[in-house]
């Protein structure tokens, strides 16, 4: 029944439908306010889990190397491509050189020391930083197919043939680029022995 009764102030009409009594627009409005600061976050709760690093396997930094193999997508808010990988890894990461915002012994040492990559996988794909971060640290355009690529980072733990790079060394110069926002490593994960 609508309310015709200019007299009760308690009760007002919302779009044209029934009056809504002034307590339950109250409760209404309390609701949307309490929940305001989070509802933007709900857009980005897939992003975060696959941005993060917790999604993966920081115990063991690996190292991979071998030839960009896709055009791949540039762009934000990751880039990815496609290495299909060399036959014959050596046991560790090569001596390469390090990017200055990882050049702290504790993660120098760690670089140097990642294991190969011993996975079932011939080709990973490649997860990076967005052109305007991996610009800043030193890759100011896409990747070629046929590019040299070589890595230290992490396999995600639910796709194990996704890999993302903490410093990556791109061409036949092995041009280092971060990967890390801030000057440590995401873990710090004990040596490999």
């Amino acid at each position: 029944m609508e309310n015709t009764d200019q007299t009760n102030t308690d009760q007002k009409r919302v779009h044209g439908n029934a009056a809504m009594s002034r307590s339950r627009r109250r409760v209404i409005l309390a609701a949307a306010l309490a929940a305001a600061p989070v509802m933007w976050l709900l857009p980005a709760l897939p992003a975060f889990a696959h941005h993060g690093w917790p999604g993966f396997d920081t115990d063991h930094l690996i190292y991979i190397a071998g030839t960009v193999s896709s055009d791949g997508v540039w762009g934000n808010p990751h880039s990815l491509f496609d290495v299909t990988l060399d036959s014959n890894l050596p046991a560790r990461a090569p001596r390469l050189a390090i990017p200055k915002e990882l050049q702290a012994p504790e993660d120098t040492i760690r670089v140097n020391s990642a294991l190969s990559y011993k996975g079932s996988h011939k080709k990973l794909e490649i997860i990076i930083a967005p052109p305007a971060w991996s610009g800043r640290w030193g890759l100011g355009r896409a990747l070629k197919i046929g590019e040299r690529f070589q890595a230290a980072g992490y396999i995600n733990r639910t796709d194990d043939g996704l890999f993302r790079p903490v410093v990556f060394w791109y061409g036949n110069d092995a041009v280092p680029v971060n990967q890390v926002l801030g000057n440590t490593l995401p873990v710090r994960a004990p040596l490999p022995k």
